[in-house]
């Protein structure tokens, strides 16, 4: 912090001029110190603001909590003529995302494709995912991720799983880990989310019974694993033609 201190008295006593470059450096790194009112200050003296500077933050209003005001920052970049790009739908989803805004965040996401034809990538869609997730909107989640046109990741899905976890739903929980068992490269995470949805349902004997059950299968496994690969040896030594 110092640092940057030093940085902002040094362009003031200078009398540099804020403009997009040095001035986004200075509110990304406000905002990340956790000074946002700092950041702030920079950024409305900021001259000649590009997407880049407004992305950095909405972001910041993003890292602190402040939902709502990332979505307004968001409109008022709109409104003054900029258009958002990728990285800018993404801080601002995020933000939506650990807000609750549901219903803001959905309409970002279909103005991104319909307003401004970008197509949505997987970090897009992993934030709507946990969007819904946090607001508790499993199965609106679930069908959001079965729908996706982009497949071959398993962040959605483990983002679902994380809000299994939080709102104890086993059934839906157990659905989502035989996907990420069956199609993707099983990650201790997913033993752990699982795990987790059986606490928070209070069904602790039902995670004791597949812990058992997976210590059983693994034991087996190891046991028919070596007889595959190892045979008993045999050895003959012949004595005056006797065996």
């Amino acid at each position: 912090m110092q640092v940057i201190q030093y940085v902002t008295s040094f362009i003031e006593e200078e009398k540099l001029e804020l403009d997009a470059v040095l001035g986004t450096s200075l509110v990304d790194a406000y905002a990340k110190c956790g000074f946002l009112d700092e950041a702030t200050d920079i950024f409305e003296r900021m001259k000649g603001k590009d997407i880049k500077a407004w992305t950095a933050m909405i972001s910041g209003h993003g890292i602190h909590g402040h939902p709502t005001d990332a979505v307004k920052l968001f409109n008022r970049m709109e409104n003054e003529g900029f258009k958002p790009n990728e990285v800018t739908f993404l801080a601002v989803l995020s933000a939506c995302s650990h807000g609750g805004l549901v219903i803001e965040g959905m309409e970002i996401f279909k103005s991104m494709i319909r307003k401004y034809g970008i197509s949505p990538q997987v970090e897009h869609y992993g934030s709507l995912v946990d969007l819904l997730g946090r607001a508790g909107m499993l199965h609106e989640a679930h069908k959001l991720i079965k729908s996706l046109p982009i497949k071959g990741d398993a962040t959605a899905w483990r983002t679902l799983l994380s809000a299994c976890r939080v709102y104890g739903d086993v059934k839906l929980g157990e659905c989502v880990k035989d996907v990420l068992s069956s199609i993707y490269t099983e990650h201790p995470t997913d033993s752990l989310l699982i795990s987790g949805t059986y606490v928070a349902a209070g069904r602790i004997s039902d995670l004791i019974r597949m812990q058992e059950m997976k210590q059983t299968n693994a034991a087996i496994v190891e046991r028919e694993g070596g007889n595959m690969l190892k045979e008993a040896g045999v050895s003959i030594v012949e004595i005056d033609n006797h065996g």
